[in-house]
């Protein structure tokens, strides 16, 4: 093995360990993987950089601006409030929620689809009394299933579809190529949990009880010294029946009482904790004599008049991760103040200051009212909702919208410009339609997710040149004795444990040269290993961080990491073996 190839390795190994502890971004933890590269000499500065010349780049930028078109025209909540029945039952819901999902994913990125179809679902659960921890997996899983219908449904099929550019293989896909088993995948899913999966997702709302929320949040008060409050009981208070909380503890002169009883004596400074829904800070503000304990609040330089309250999903590559909510200085970079954090839809039981973030956090902000408008784009979180005054959307651009995005498909179908090209006179006629303003044009792309595919394309090629894809290669067909079908199954497993622990591009960068390596080694196609890391580059199922929209929908629907793990690993091996089994049928060796 060479000094470049131990090099590299080394430089693999720590991307990997650093990407499982969560330590660091996975977007900057590659791009130090890249600067390591050039730095040590294992790729020059050409090389270096060339992934960022990839047409894939310029494709997911574009369809991150059509995602945010659509979302922004109310496209999507247009075509989705026709399509929601009434009075359904879960087994009954699930398909309903999934076939439009999955359909929208095809062709439109994930995140915002998961995104406005969260404040939906969440509303008809409250209407028929549903537990929406029921409903919001699925919603993910369709999600993911459906971005592997098409070439450009996921940033994971977009950028292999960049690495394949100008070979015949490409040639030999269109549009829709990935639909022969993607469709197939949709059908299963749906087919899971309307027979099976919906057994195994968690109630975590019982019906009935009106305190209980799939997000749970801790907020403290304080008791305002010589104010109306001091001095009288919690019952003649009137904090012992609260519509959106209850009282779970007073910390008074160093000391807590837990289970507070109605004969409790309030002092002044007294801090109350609270633990409910959202809506128990709007219910508290409105006593006299308590005001809130976090000295940010107070200090937050916006009239109270013209706050509101924000729920916000940290992003896994938010800069917060791994800092206390002090550390954050959020109040300074966002100006807003968080009042508490649910994580897996449960109250942290420590000071708001002292909890450190982490990917999945459900934080309750008050902010000004404009702060969803301007950090709708920002990538510290992955969703953001206004809890006090839902947003309708203003449908009238949205039949242009999707004529658009139709011709767009009609075009590239016919093969009459190439797919890069399309995607960027979709985005012309999007900006000259006023579809979407320049502004939000320009906020919408992540930036991130950029440097990361760049980076790690970087990365890739560095496998591939310095032999350690050919080398991982030959170890797989020692263990699979050179049959082609069995470096398959084992090429899909290494690729889906991959996607779990560090992302689904991340993961379709790295297994790439490996494929090349295994069908040169074979002698047999690319194609059907390349199709199945696209597919197996998807199917996260077993965990909430391997996947974006797993991680959206953790808080809302109050999940536990294990609730993933239960509920999806069934339909991963079905996936698995649909996947393994039909690849080789579509696109043979």
């Amino acid at each position: 093995m060479s000094l470049d190839a131990v090099i590299t390795l080394v430089v693999l190994i720590s991307f990997l360990v650093v990407a499982v502890s969560g330590r660091i971004a996975v977007d900057i933890a590659l791009a130090l993987c890249m600067t390591a590269l050039l730095v040590f000499g294992v790729l020059t500065p050409s090389e270096a950089f060339e992934g960022f010349s990839n047409p894939a780049i310029f494709i997911i930028a574009s369809f991150y601006i059509v995602s945010s078109a659509l979302k922004e025209s109310g496209a999507l909540h247009w075509w989705i409030m026709r399509w929601l029945g009434k009075n359904k039952s879960v087994k009954g819901a699930i398909p309903l929620i999934m076939a439009p999902v999955a359909v929208s994913s095809s062709v439109i990125s994930n995140t915002p689809v998961v995104a406005i179809f969260i404040p939906l679902i969440q509303d008809w659960a409250r209407r028929h009394n549903v537990s929406v921890s029921k409903l919001l997996i699925p919603l993910s899983y369709a999600s993911i299933l459906g971005g592997t219908c098409t070439l450009i449904g996921t940033s994971t099929n977009i950028i292999i579809v960049g690495m394949l550019q100008g070979s015949p293989e490409a040639e030999s896909l269109n549009l829709f190529s990935p639909a022969a088993v993607g469709l197939p995948l949709i059908l299963v899913g749906i087919g899971y949990f309307v027979l099976i999966g919906h057994h195994l997702l968690p109630e975590r709302k019982s019906l009935g009880e009106d305190l209980i929320d799939t997000r749970q949040y801790a907020v403290s008060m304080r008791v305002e010294e010589g104010g109306v409050l001091a001095g009288m009981s919690i019952a003649d208070a009137g904090l012992r029946h609260l519509q959106y909380s209850f009282l779970s503890e007073i910390q008074s002169k160093g000391h807590v009482i837990p289970a507070v009883g109605p004969e409790e004596i309030l002092s002044g400074n007294d801090i109350l904790v609270f633990v409910g829904q959202p809506e128990a800070v709007s219910e508290l503000r409105q006593f006299r004599g308590l005001t809130p304990a976090e000295s940010e609040v107070l200090e937050l330089d916006v009239p109270y008049s013209s706050r509101a309250l924000i729920e916000a999903v940290v992003s896994p590559v938010s800069n917060m991760i791994g800092k206390t909510v002090k550390e954050s200085t959020f109040r300074t970079l966002f100006g807003g103040v968080i009042l508490s954090i649910s994580r897996n839809g449960k109250r942290i039981n420590e000071k708001v200051g002292s909890i450190v973030i982490k990917p999945g956090d459900t934080l309750l902000l008050e902010a000004a009212r404009g702060f969803v408008r301007r950090h709708r784009y920002n990538r510290d979180f992955l969703l953001l909702s206004r809890i006090d005054d839902a947003t309708i959307p203003d449908v009238s651009r949205a039949p242009v919208a999707l004529g658009l995005l139709g011709l767009f498909i009609v075009v590239v179908l016919l093969g009459l410009m190439s797919l890069v090209s399309a995607s960027l006179l979709l985005v012309a006629g999007l900006a000259v339609t006023r579809c979407i303003s320049l502004e939000f044009a320009q906020r919408s792309i992540d930036m991130r997710v950029i440097l990361a595919i760049g980076a790690s394309l970087s990365l890739g090629f560095a496998l591939q040149k310095t032999g350690l894809a050919d080398i991982a290669a030959q170890g797989i067909m020692s263990l699979a004795d050179g049959n082609p079908f069995i470096n398959l199954l084992l090429l899909y497993l290494v690729t889906v444990a991959a996607t779990e622990l560090i992302t689904n591009n991340a993961a379709a960068v790295l297994m790439f040269p490996l494929a090349q390596a295994l069908s040169t080694e074979l002698d047999v196609s690319l194609l059907p290993f390349v199709m199945t890391i696209m597919f197996a580059a998807s199917a996260s199922f077993l965990t909430p961080f391997g996947y974006q929209t797993n991680l959206m929908v953790q808080g809302p629907g109050g999940y536990q990491f294990s609730d993933y793990f239960r509920v999806g690993l069934l339909l991963s091996i079905l996936v698995g073996v649909m996947v393994v089994f039909l690849v080789p049928i579509v696109w043979p060796f």
